[in-house]
């Protein structure tokens, strides 16, 4: 059993925030670099669909998992330099609401992976057409939206206890299974 639960673990929590956090840290680079040779309104503007989508995958799931959405902006050119948000409260009782910070604080990357394999399956562009710069500016734009943010991670953290016990419940279950 403890084999099989140090797999789920690694199959199911380390691997995933691993990918999560190397994704959000390259997003995070090429967005201080962008930063430094163009400027921050430059960089809100090209990244606007990666930040709309990035906001929306939060907005989504926080519904999902019965969150009371406060207040949220898709997109914005704000003095503090946030582009956007999504502010929610939840049942701090429910043990489905705190689960759901894991998806929650994560969900732009599963957001932006849909979006990706979406435009690359549906608009795959022929080399040297208008489509293929369309897809080249939007997967630009998309890599903007990428990076997690310290309140994304905090969130996602929130949740993690109570998607290791559904990680060790699902295991337990598997080994009932087996074992009949």
């Amino acid at each position: 059993m403890i084999d099989l639960l140090v797999r789920h673990y690694i199959w199911w929590f380390i691997i995933p925030i691993i990918i999560t956090y190397i994704l959000s840290l390259i997003s995070q680079q090429i967005t201080r670099w962008a930063m430094q040779q163009t400027s921050y309104a430059i960089i809100a503007i090209i990244g606007f669909f990666g930040i709309v989508i990035h906001e929306l995958s939060h907005l989504i799931i926080a519904i999902l998992f019965h969150h009371n959405i406060t207040d949220f902006k898709l997109w914005q050119l704000s003095n503090d330099g946030v582009l956007g948000y999504v502010n929610h409260t939840y049942n701090k009782n429910s043990f489905y609401q705190r689960f759901g910070n894991v998806f929650i604080g994560l969900a732009p990357i599963f957001g932006l992976g849909l979006a990706v394999y979406s435009l690359t399956f549906f608009m795959y562009p022929p080399l040297l057409s208008w489509r293929l710069l369309v897809v080249i500016c939007l997967m630009i734009s998309f890599v903007f939206g990428f990076n997690l943010s310290r309140a994304d991670w905090i969130n996602f953290w929130y949740g993690v206890p109570f998607y290791l016990i559904i990680i060790f419940i699902v295991t337990i279950i598997q080994m009932l299974l087996k074992k009949d």
